[in-house]
């Protein structure tokens, strides 16, 4: 994707946002949406034409129910599964849970994504409070359900 066109959609979202203009490397921004970092990201080669964002849930604790958390956190990406979705990783550097995702310029607008990403920052703030392990109750998918059956044939 040529610079410009992906540098024009980031000043967008933070115009949309009313938040500063990202300055400083041409083919990734940092954005803050009410108090929750994302990170924009150019694709190249095989990605070119779209648009791959992180979005920083805050660092992982290490408590003793770690494992339980990020056993939630594989559980709400199966709940999430389908295309164009995001989904949870952990970045070894930092030891922050990271939101990711991609996104093709062609087929999303400055507004819809800035939608999600006000989505995503108020998902990530309730993860820093409780991890989601606020009423932990097993939910089906469909694409649970779908597995299921898959593997009692």
């Amino acid at each position: 994707m040529e610079n410009h066109i992906f540098r024009s959609f980031v000043d967008a979202i933070a115009a949309l946002a009313n938040v500063p203009r990202p300055v400083g490397q041409r083919d990734h921004a940092r954005l803050e949406l009410d108090g929750v970092i994302f990170t924009l990201m150019e694709g190249s080669g095989l990605d070119a034409g779209t648009v791959a964002y992180l979005c920083d849930f805050g660092a992982l604790p290490d408590t003793p129910d770690r494992a339980e958390i990020l056993q939630c956190l594989l559980e709400c990406n199966l709940l999430m599964f389908g295309v164009d979705t995001p989904a949870f990783a952990v970045n070894s550097e930092t030891d922050h849970v990271m939101l990711t995702g991609r996104a093709r310029l062609a087929g999303i607008d400055a507004r819809k994504l800035l939608a999600a990403f006000v989505h995503f920052s108020a998902q990530a703030r309730r993860w820093q409070k409780t991890y989601f392990l606020d009423g932990r109750r097993k939910v089906r998918s469909k694409t649970q359900h779908r597995l299921l059956a898959a593997s009692e044939n």
